[in-house]
């Protein structure tokens, strides 16, 4: 089925449309990238982050604030990006400030999962398994690593740190994914309580490390 004109970005996802290289069409690229990623990893994260609550699950907390960190993160973009297209002279201080804000929440978040991993660990957390979060992670398998390679491509034609930073949240979202749908079967089908403890430790040190190298770029890019 044709995918309908009026949802450019899903032509773009699926289709995997060249971009064009002015650069008022690559903004209007990735302000459409930007709040397709909003929607979706807005709707998924908080999905997974009730998910959560009620399973105990510490992997998909991660990964629903994960999500909901990049969606946070594209807020600030469709600002960043929005300003260009109003100021363009303004867009080098936006683009700087964007950058901090997406790499100084990954390490939040970072430390946030980890301490919890770590206390889960100690505490012998048994986490239950949902069927819906086991579909919501096999899900977001099949539509993060389109929008991040797409990301990364417009980012790479407007030569936006903040959106390759962005893009690489999505795509460290790909991995999240899998570790906790690696982690979600592994604690239903095996027992392995301590499996979902350990993704989470995973999730937070992918985190934490992207995070200090946008804000290195930041500092010295």
């Amino acid at each position: 089925m044709p995918v309908p004109r009026s949802y450019p970005v899903l032509r773009e996802l699926w289709r995997g449309v060249e971009p064009p290289h002015d650069r008022p069409s690559l903004l209007a690229s990735a302000l459409r990238l930007s709040y397709f990623t909003i929607a979706w990893n807005g709707a998924a994260g908080v999905a997974a982050l009730i998910l959560a609550g009620l399973t105990g699950s510490l992997a998909l907390a991660g990964f629903a604030l994960n999500a909901l960190l990049d969606s946070s993160a594209s807020m600030v973009l469709v600002w960043r990006f929005a300003h260009e297209q109003r100021s363009p002279v303004a867009a080098a201080r936006v683009e700087r400030r964007a950058q901090a804000l997406i790499g100084v929440s990954m390490l939040v978040i970072a430390a946030y999962v980890g301490v919890q991993a770590v206390r889960a660990l100690a505490n012998g957390s048994h986490p239950e398994t949902s069927a819906f979060a086991v579909g919501l992670a096999a899900v977001s398998l099949l539509v993060l690593p389109l929008l991040g390679a797409r990301k990364l491509e417009v980012a790479s034609h407007l030569a936006s740190p903040a959106l390759r930073g962005d893009a690489v949240l999505t795509l460290a979202a790909v991995a999240l994914a899998a570790i906790t749908l690696c982690a979600l079967i592994a604690n239903a089908a095996l027992g392995w309580w301590w499996a979902d403890a350990v993704a989470a430790l995973c999730i937070a040190a992918a985190l934490a490390f992207e995070g200090a190298r946008v804000l290195v770029r930041h500092r010295f890019g």
